[in-house]
């Protein structure tokens, strides 16, 4: 994919940050499947991804687009190959998302109050941590009448897979 940097320049680098800004959140996206990719650069990627722990990742399997240069390389990977890679992937990350979302509970922050769960028991927010519509969200317990775009402290109590749960405190 003409990537101009390695995998030590890259990992210095996640080092260098998460000593400097303890509490970053680190994303990133992969391609799984791309033209040419071996079994052995597969399992080179999940050690990396392993390693790494990001807070959040997302995972694609490689679509052949016409026009582009990949488009035309050979060694084209079969499509359940890619698919089986990216869920190896997802299933790997969502243990490490698990992982770090518990290391959270006990811990207060801010949330943005977004919209009201269907049962009407709990306010959807977000913290710094999360993107809209990418990733998960913190479920706030519904105590009292809040307005949307509001934003309000809360301690997380419990997790769910992707997702905080918290109390306004």
């Amino acid at each position: 994919m003409n990537r101009q940097s390695d995998k030590e320049h890259i990992e210095d680098i996640i080092e260098k940050i998460r000593k400097e800004i303890p509490e970053v959140i680190l994303r990133t996206t992969l391609i799984t499947g791309f033209p040419g990719e071996t079994k052995e650069q597969f399992e080179e990627l999940c050690e990396f991804v392993n390693k790494t722990k990001f807070d959040k990742l997302g995972v694609f399997a490689y679509s052949k687009e016409d026009g582009t240069p990949a488009a035309r390389l050979p060694e084209q990977i079969h499509y359940m190959t890619k698919k089986s890679r990216r869920d190896k992937i997802m299933k790997m990350q969502k243990e490490i998302s698990r992982d770090n979302l518990e290391k959270k509970i006990g811990k207060t922050y801010e949330a943005i109050i977004e919209s009201i769960s269907f049962d009407k028991k709990y306010y959807v927010g977000r913290t710094y941590m999360d993107v809209p519509e990418e990733d998960g969200v913190i479920f706030i317990k519904k105590t009292n009448d809040l307005e949307m775009g509001k934003f309000v402290k809360c301690k997380i109590v419990d997790i769910k897979d992707y997702d905080m749960i918290g109390e306004i405190v």
